[in-house]
């Protein structure tokens, strides 16, 4: 009989709700028929409550149950063993910077022990980085951690043909060169850096920006700016198919999901030299690592790129063969696969 995981995630706004999406895909992949139950967004906040807003007998039929690490704590009554994953820690002190009063306030009275609760009693604790995984280690203690990247459906964000730039993913602007930003509009994403970055770049480069998960678009803050709202997977597909170059100015990740999304699609990404994103972009190989905060600096790499079609060539031919190598669902899935047959034998 094949393990059967049962993952519950409550609805998120963010990364770490296509994780768990990716993880399902990738499990199933592997051969495990994945069950994934999605809750209420508000649990994400009460996880608690969880085991009161499932039927009785709610793990019935399952073989491992699975969270990430807000709400993992809350799944220990199933009986079953208890797998947390880890992508981020909002307990960061490079994070309170740039999250807001009442997000600090939430970090500090509640997520932190959420957290806590769930790395230091599940059964088996999963990390998407190995920046994470020192976060865990420096934080809770927990030495045991396993390594399983963040995951990328290498067969849905491909490059074009000849990586070739399509016109048709992105609304039209007469741009010669056209740079993306996909995330949130936050100061943990960079997003206040953008304006002043593209006053540095010249007038032929414009900047398509998503809403992420921020509601109606705001006025562009720069007549350079152009929003796109929050496109779906296809979209996402096409404004990566369809930019010369992903714009990343991001101050912390617990991954970098954005610049391997935009890396498999054949784009070189300019991005923040910190957190996790090292272990996505290779420096000088497909794309580069610029110093947080560094306006002139994010600048002046986005132009050097943008002045040479050889160059982002070249760093999109490597950018999408290390995706496919390390950061694809073979080692999301067979990994996971691995940590719930050792925890069952």
């Amino acid at each position: 009989m094949p393990i059967r995981p049962l993952y519950i995630s409550p609805v998120g706004r963010g990364g770490v709700d296509f994780g768990i999406q990716n993880i399902t895909r990738s499990v199933r992949a592997a051969g495990l028929p994945a069950t994934l139950l999605r809750l209420p967004e508000i649990y994400n906040f009460v996880p608690f409550l969880i085991p009161y807003g499932l039927p009785a007998g709610w793990w019935r039929g399952f073989d491992i149950v699975q969270g990430r690490s807000r709400l993992a704590f809350a799944l220990r009554a199933s009986g079953l063993p208890v797998v947390t994953t880890v992508h981020h820690l909002t307990t960061d002190p490079a994070l309170q910077p740039y999250s807001s009063p009442a997000q600090r306030l939430f970090y500090r009275l509640a997520e932190s022990r959420y957290d806590r609760w769930s790395v230091l009693d599940a059964d088996a604790v999963v990390c998407v980085s190995r920046f994470t995984q020192r976060q865990v280690t420096q934080t809770y203690g927990r030495v045991d951690t396993v390594l399983i990247f963040d995951g990328i459906d290498t067969t849905v964000f491909i490059p074009t043909p000849d990586l070739a730039r399509h016109d048709d993913g992105l609304p039209p602007r007469d741009a010669r060169i056209r740079l993306l930003f996909v995330g949130n509009r936050t100061r943990r994403k960079g997003f206040d850096l953008l304006p002043q970055i593209m006053d540095h770049l010249p007038d032929e480069y414009a900047l398509y920006y998503t809403s992420g998960f921020q509601g109606r678009d705001a006025t562009p803050p720069h007549p350079r700016m152009i929003p796109i709202g929050a496109p779906d997977r296809a979209g996402l597909v096409a404004a990566y198919q369809s930019c010369d170059i992903l714009l990343f100015p991001s101050r912390m990740e617990g991954f970098g999901m954005v610049p391997a999304e935009a890396l498999a699609c054949g784009r070189p990404v300019v991005t923040t030299d910190s957190s996790a994103l090292p272990e996505v972009v290779d420096h000088g190989e497909n794309g580069f690592l610029v110093a947080q905060n560094d306006v002139a600096g994010f600048a002046a790499r986005v132009q050097e790129l943008g002045e040479d079609a050889h160059l982002r060539r070249q760093f999109g031919e490597h950018g999408h063969d290390k995706i496919v190598r390390c950061f694809g669902y073979d080692q999301l899935g067979n990994g996971f696969r691995a940590v719930y047959r050792r925890l069952l034998e």
